[in-house]
């Protein structure tokens, strides 16, 4: 008898998993069982925790408890449980008024006031469940069900299984997730088919309502039984700018295979035509992930071409995004490509594409294959750019890496020192309007290096450091005329064709760290360091300029040798740093304040320039630079850094942010400052002055807003402005947004300010509608961005 019940209270389980996949979803619209959705946590207050049900659970080993107030038995015919019977196997109970089993037919019937519980979903009904342990046949009557640890719930007039519980019928079912004292929406179905060895089923007479209100009717839908995607329609995104007027896109799904699917876009651009896109996702083998992406309109009504004025112009994208991973990441390949058709240099702006990389006005065009092993790494690279800016506006003109290749090995010995020894081959080019006026150059560099800790102990650390780089370069230079290229203009006659740099680095650097422990927990610190540096003078104007810019100014390349990011140009030093870093940490050892300064001061004036055009340095200190981070206690938290002249006796450069987060609310307010710091588009050099902020508030329990603002001081104008609010409610939301931000004209070199609109619409748990339903404070031009730099 035993036995026979627990058959029984384990496939009621199966019925109760059955109920509730009946979900009328169209493809790509997440998983309802999926309890990862994060909720208000009002809204799951009275919700079952979610706990996953044991597989393959043997009915057979698992005890069986039962108590009831009254029972009786007839051995031949049947025994019955009446009053507060609880039946509980392993997580599964199962609770009624009255239970009883027939030993001839097999049937099992409990009736009045059902409650059916596990770790996964709640089941209750007033009438009656019956079933059968031969034919596996079950009935269940006017049942409502919620899936543990989400907002879905549901009813079903009548859910009958057959065919050894793979075969299930519902009548009059609906589902929602909004409150039962609060229903605002649902969706019902007036028969439901499923058979559980078919991928899908089938819904009849499938109404969305809205409160009491039938929005659309559906006479036949097919939704996944199991856990697999559908190829069909996805949800619209809809959305309206001052520059193109409306935007529809309405995307569909093709799921090729599970390890391959395809969306095809077609979207509506009001004031520019049909826009079609497409993007391709494979995951082959382990390891191995990527897409490819096209876009593509025939005619763009806003832009003509330049060469056949009364023809429309045509307009294309591309992008791969490709990565393989072998051996514990031990191996890979990666691939980041993106073109546009050739002159469009307004492509990105207009249709501003998703997964696209642009650096400075460039597309970048990179692919990488690497080893790292324990001590040995290297990888290959080749890098280009589609510049976004016609050439006849072009100051300078990035090189191409046509490849890099760099080979490393590290090691020690036992205790002694540690050594490094590394080589990088590169091979740039930029190419003319003739074979003449091409230019390219090949570089190789090696750098072995060897450290020794000279102490270390108890909070003292010294160490040496000797480093060598050896520098050749090979550089063909055209005769016809000067050419451009980053930083520098030079002629054939400026130029060396083959020129070699041989330089030495000696370092030696030491740090004492001093430590108390005050009565209240808290840990103090304070760090003074110590550096001194050497590198010889070589003169590096026969060199191009193929990959090096100055370097930005902080308390950081205060102890680093490289003035320039790069191999271009290695600066003479003769050079002492000092530093002092202090530091508090909390009872638990969280850093909640670090502050640093420091200086350097030349024994000799640093004579290595980055063009033979620059000014000549013969101030021997360095600027002062300071770090603040502070984070007194957890959602509140501030950065600040300084850089200030003592030759000139001002800021060079500043910046400031507080950030704060408590509850719903988040907000930030930062600034920052740099002397020369900017550019226009017209490659005007002018101070760097923005100031910036972010706040995002509850108006109520159920109102939420976001407003965000980026402004340039200086040339007074908006960067990026964004408005949105919220309604928020357990199983809907609604919201509304508004964007004006900064949009560059590439061909004129001027920028105007653009406004986007977007409306967004979710159904919590089955769908979201709309142009953003992220509502956070990011923007298009400038992400949210925390630069409080602590051990948190």
């Amino acid at each position: 008898m035993h036995t026979l019940r627990k058959s029984g209270i384990l496939k009621l389980g199966v019925l109760v998993s059955c109920i509730v996949l009946p979900i009328p979803s169209l493809a790509g619209s997440k998983d309802l069982l999926d309890t990862r959705t994060a909720y208000d946590a009002r809204c799951l207050a009275d919700v079952p925790p979610y706990v996953k049900n044991a597989k393959n659970q043997d009915p057979n080993q698992t005890p069986v408890s039962i108590t009831a107030d009254h029972a009786a038995a007839d051995l031949r015919h049947s025994v019955n449980y009446s009053g507060n019977v609880e039946i509980v196997q392993g997580q599964k109970t199962l609770k009624a008024d009255n239970t009883s089993f027939n030993h001839q037919t097999q049937d099992i019937k409990a009736s009045g006031d059902i409650f059916y519980q596990d770790g996964e979903v709640t089941v209750k009904s007033n009438t009656t469940l019956t079933t059968n342990l031969k034919t596996n046949d079950t009935r269940l009557d006017k049942a409502t069900y919620r899936l543990n640890g989400t907002l879905v719930r549901g009813y079903a007039d009548e859910a009958v299984i057959t065919d050894q519980a793979n075969r299930v019928s519902l009548r009059n079912a609906y589902i929602t997730t909004c409150p039962q004292d609060n229903e605002t929406w649902k969706i019902s179905s007036s028969e439901i088919e499923m058979d559980k060895n078919e991928v899908f089923g089938e819904a009849y007479n499938t109404v969305f309502w809205f409160h009491d209100i039938p929005v659309f009717y559906l006479p036949y839908l097919n939704f996944p039984v199991k856990n697999q995607r559908k190829s069909g329609l996805l949800y619209p995104v809809i959305g309206w700018s001052s520059s193109d007027e409306i935007l529809l896109k309405t995307p569909v799904y093709w799921n090729i295979a599970p390890n391959y699917d395809m969306t095809i876009t077609p979207t509506l651009i009001g004031r520019r035509g049909l826009l079609m896109e497409s993007e391709f996702r494979y995951l082959p083998f382990a390891g191995t992930q990527g897409s490819m992406m096209g876009q593509y309109i025939h005619h763009d009504r806003k832009r003509r071409d330049d060469k056949e004025p009364d023809k429309f112009h045509e307009r294309w994208l591309y992008t791969l995004n490709h990565k393989s991973y072998w051996d514990n990441r031990n191996f890979g390949l990666e691939a980041d490509y993106t073109r546009i058709r050739s002159g469009d240099f307004n492509y990105i702006d207009d249709f501003d594409p998703s997964s696209v990389t642009t650096i400075d006005n460039q597309l970048v065009q990179e692919a990488k294959a690497f080893v790292n092993l324990h001590n040995f790494d290297a990888s290959v690279r080749m890098l280009r750019y589609q510049l976004l800016i016609p050439d006849t506006l072009l100051i300078f003109q990035p090189f191409r890496i046509e490849p890099e290749l760099k080979l490393g090995y590290h090691s020690t010995v036992d205790s002694w020192f540690s050594y490094n020894l590394g080589m990088t081959y590169s091979n740039f080019r930029v190419d003319g309007h003739s074979r003449d006026t091409g230019y390219d150059a090949q570089r190789i560099h090696f750098e072995p290096e060897i450290t020794v800790p000279l102490v270390d102990y108890r909070g003292i650390n010294l160490t040496f450091r000797e480093k060598l780089f050896y520098t050749h370069y090979d550089q063909n230079i055209p005769h016809s005329r000067p050419l451009k290229y980053p930083v520098q203009i030079l002629t054939a006659d400026e130029m060396k064709p083959s020129t070699d740099r041989f330089l030495n680095l000696s370092e030696i650097r030491g740090k004492v760290t001093f430590t108390n422990t005050l009565d209240n927990g808290h840990t103090l610190t304070l760090e003074p360091e110590v550096q001194y540096i050497y590198i010889p003078y070589k003169n590096q104007e026969a060199i191009g300029l193929y990959d090096t810019l100055d370097r930005v100014y902080d308390f950081d390349s205060l102890f680093s040798y490289r003035k320039y990011s790069g191999l271009d140009r290695i600066s003479d030093a003769n050079r002492i740093s000092y530093g002092l870093t202090h530091r508090i940490y909390d009872q638990e050892f969280r850093e909640i304040l670090r502050f640093q300064i420091g200086q350097g001061y030349d024994f000799t004036a640093q004579r290595v320039k980055l063009t033979r055009y620059d000014d000549a340095d013969y101030y021997r200190r360095t600027p002062i630079s300071t770090a603040l981070n502070v984070s007194p206690f957890q959602g509140l938290s501030a950065h600040g850094d300084l850089v200030y002249d003592t030759e000139y006796s001002q800021l060079s450069s500043w910046s400031g942010l507080l950030n704060g987060a408590y509850d719903d609310f988040k907000g930030q307010i930062n600034y920052r400052y740099k002397k020369n710091g900017n550019q226009t588009m017209k490659n005007d050099i002018i101070d760097l002055r923005q100031l910036g902020g972010s706040l995002q508030i509850p108006l109520s329990r159920d109102w939420h807003a976001i407003g965000v603002m980026y402004y340039d001081l200086y040339q007074k104008k908006n960067i990026d402005q964004k408005l949105a609010i919220k309604y928020d409610s357990c199983c809907y939301s609604l919201g509304i947004q508004v964007e004006r931000y900064n949009r560059p004209d590439n061909y004129t070199l001027t920028a105007d300010n653009e406004t986007k609109f977007g409306v967004f619409f979710e159904l919590k748990g089955l769908a979201n509608v709309g142009a953003d339903t992220s509502f956070t404070t990011e923007t298009k031009l400038l992400p949210y961005n925390d630069t409080v730099n602590l051990s948190k």
